[in-house]
């Protein structure tokens, strides 16, 4: 079987690389079309041999290597991520949602609610899984109560930065390290630490030295950054409902549940949340989830 991917490109290179390490008896490849002319021509080479195309985003406008795909009648799997949803949406409610590859495609999504947002607009899309990960059990407790945050620059209100704001105020002896954002057109305050832009392996210290992790934008995927926190043992506060997170979408429900967490935490004596540590272990193993993604890929191409 040999699949190329399309899409978003830090989720398209890791899932490939990993597929690929994973179960060799099958090719799968990557092509940047969204940002290379030199991709895009690879692609377009590659694509008479190939038996499936995986866009790694939903596609509701228009696509060159969606339309190339289809003229030579190559299967479509699109997995549908947040932002692609909302703008589905937004378009669906104009009356100007464009289904030319929606409904040559098979749509999945890895996120219950947005599974429930697509079937609103008359998007039949299916659950599949591609995030996984490992389960570091040689942490240790964490010394203190603080947490952590990520908020895109220039879009900071719709990642939560109101609420967390207010929620640092309500709680001044306590720090919140804030990823993403310099915060130089935010209000500063003493015990909220704007970090910019950081690497991966900066964000993994963030995780292992801070037990709270604070997840709070206006509409939102099944997120890595959420599971990442998870598999470190994090107390989680997400604006979704996720049966091993605190739920919060304003300041009161989130106030609630940062206190909870504080309480669950010194409850423990500082221990990891070790049921959100073992929820990752048996949900979302690289076997498991490699596994099922290859099953899918296989069952579609028999079709």
């Amino acid at each position: 079987m040999k699949v190329l991917f399309v899409g978003l490109p830090y989720f398209a290179k890791r899932i490939v690389r990993d597929l690929n390490s994973f179960s060799p008896q099958h090719s799968f490849l990557f092509y940047d079309t969204y940002t290379s002319k030199i991709e895009q021509i690879k692609f377009a080479v590659t694509l008479p041999f190939a038996d499936i195309v995986v866009s790694l985003n939903g596609v509701s406008d228009k696509s060159g290597s969606l339309d190339l795909t289809m003229k030579l009648k190559k299967k479509i799997l699109m997995h549908w991520q947040g932002s692609d949803v909302l703008f589905a949406m937004e378009e669906a409610m104009k009356e100007n949602l464009n289904k030319k590859y929606i409904d040559y495609s098979y749509n999945f999504t890895d996120a219950p609610w947005m599974r429930e947002e697509l079937n609103s607009i008359g998007i039949n899309c299916g659950i599949l899984e591609y995030k996984w990960l490992d389960v570091d059990q040689a942490l240790v407790a964490f010394q203190s109560i603080s947490a952590y945050s990520y908020l895109a620059k220039r879009k900071e209100v719709f990642y939560g930065w109101d609420i967390i704001m207010q929620l640092a105020d309500k709680h001044p002896d306590i720090d919140f390290f804030i990823a993403g954002t310099d915060g130089k057109e935010l209000d500063q305050k003493k015990n909220i630490h704007f970090l910019g832009w950081i690497s991966q392996e900066k964000m993994a210290e963030l995780r292992t030295n801070n037990p709270i992790f604070l997840r709070l934008p206006k509409h939102d995927g099944y997120s890595l950054s959420v599971l990442e926190a998870m598999s470190s043992g994090n107390e989680v506060i997400w604006s979704k409902h996720h049966v091993q997170c605190h739920h919060a979408i304003n300041l009161s429900e989130t106030e609630n549940a940062f206190n909870k967490a504080v309480n669950d935490l010194k409850n423990r004596n500082m221990q990891r949340n070790t049921n959100n540590m073992l929820f990752v272990k048996n949900n979302l193993s690289k076997e498991k989830i490699l596994n099922m993604f290859i099953k899918r890929l296989e069952e579609i191409v028999a079709e």
